[in-house]
């Protein structure tokens, strides 16, 4: 009966895609170098339409990649390069080569610096809201005044910032143990000038 008949699996895009390609092979296969008959040109047709479609929807672009695609500044040499005042948000700059590089004053909402080395950099006054810093080298790196509300530090070097002065860490990732190192720095004070928040508070710091 129908109820021993096993339920089909959803075709996701590519398999779809897949599935049209082997019915325009096949038909293609039927026919060899003949023309197909008349009376099937209208259902072949929108085979060739259909795969052509999903090719360019279910294919990668260059756009859909980070390691090694370039996507923005990902995987860039920028050391040095400045950066300040600038408005950035939501840019990726995963696996980067950022020494040195200047982001003073920039506004950086929701980029991506995975990865990313940013030794000595300067991120004085920037706004790092949402910034997803997950193994980032900070190294001597400057995040005085900078506002790092729900930043992700997990893996990153945090403890080896250069500045901490005035930042303010509201709701941001960060390991117990680099917390903590946080706690116990002399620059762990002062206010943030954009939020008013006191950066001993933002890190619950005793």
């Amino acid at each position: 009966g129908w109820d021993d008949v096993a339920s089909p699996t959803p075709l996701s895009a590519m398999n779809l895609r897949n599935c049209v390609l082997l019915l325009s092979v096949s038909a293609a296969s039927a026919f060899g170098a003949r023309k197909p008959p008349a009376t099937l040109k209208p259902l072949l047709a929108p085979l060739s339409q259909a795969t052509l479609a999903l090719t360019l929807v279910v294919s990668p672009t260059p756009a859909m990649g980070i390691s090694g695609g370039g996507v923005d500044f990902a995987s860039s040499d920028i050391s040095s390069r400045d950066f300040s005042k600038q408005d950035l948000s939501n840019k990726d700059f995963s696996g980067a080569l950022a020494i040195t590089a200047n982001f003073n004053g920039a506004v950086l909402r929701g980029c991506r610096f995975f990865k990313t080395n940013l030794k000595d950099a300067d991120f004085t006054g920037a706004d790092l809201t949402g910034v997803a810093m997950e193994q980032a080298q900070l190294e001597g790196t400057n995040l005085g005044d900078a506002v790092l509300e729900g930043v992700y530090f997990t893996g990153a070097t945090l403890d080896q910032a250069g500045n901490i002065k005035g930042a303010d860490f509201t709701d941001a990732i960060i390991p117990d143990r680099v917390n903590r190192a946080l706690c116990a720095r002399e620059d762990a004070a002062g206010t943030n000038s954009k939020t008013g928040v006191d950066t001993r508070d933002s890190l619950f710091c005793k």
